[in-house]
């Protein structure tokens, strides 16, 4: 019995749908617990933000992101991510890091408001190209945040780290269990 060319590349691409979709599920289980562990620091740094002094925000985070990184290393190697790509992603998360630092302190806005939500838009537009290219559920992650950091910004000027923590800290989790879930 023969098949025909027809079949043959319905076949495969179908064996190329499966494969893919086995693909994102891996990655979904591997980024779930990496956007819990963020989730939880950025809760932790936010809060932060309202009872310590302003000259010990910059260490604070700093410690804050470099375990962050760290902890996203070691999800992704115990979740069996390959280590190449682990240091890929986590250079990547330093890169967006910096460039937050960086155009945070070049454009320095005249309230803190913007300063406080800067870091949630970065980071919801960063899931969102995410998302857009291959896990698409992180793109409504990084939509919901990008979002609630804006209606942070003009419905809680007064309590915005607070909301940045739940928005950060809370969103993240969730989102987290969501992708863990999958």
């Amino acid at each position: 019995m023969s098949i025909s060319r027809e079949e043959a590349a319905s076949a495969l691409s179908q064996i190329d749908q499966t494969t893919s979709r086995s693909l994102d599920m891996k990655s979904y289980r591997i980024v779930g617990p990496i956007l819990m562990a963020w989730g939880v620091i950025w809760a932790v740094g936010y809060c932060g933000m309202g009872v310590l002094p302003p000259r010990r925000l910059g260490w604070m985070w700093l410690g804050l992101d470099v375990l962050g990184i760290g902890l996203a290393l070691i999800i992704r190697r115990r979740y069996g991510g390959a280590t190449s790509r682990a240091w890929r992603h986590a250079a990547a998360t330093a890169a967006i890091i910096a460039f937050v630092f960086v155009t945070q302190h070049l454009f320095r806005a005249s309230s803190p408001g913007p300063d406080l939500i800067y870091p949630g838009l970065v980071c919801g537009f960063a899931y969102v190209m995410i998302g857009l290219w291959r896990l698409h559920r992180l793109a409504w992650i990084g939509l919901a945040m990008f979002v609630a950091s804006l209606a942070g910004l003009y419905l809680i000027p007064q309590g915005l780290n607070y909301w940045m923590a739940a928005v950060g800290g809370i969103g993240l989790f969730l989102g987290g269990l969501w992708l863990r879930k999958v």
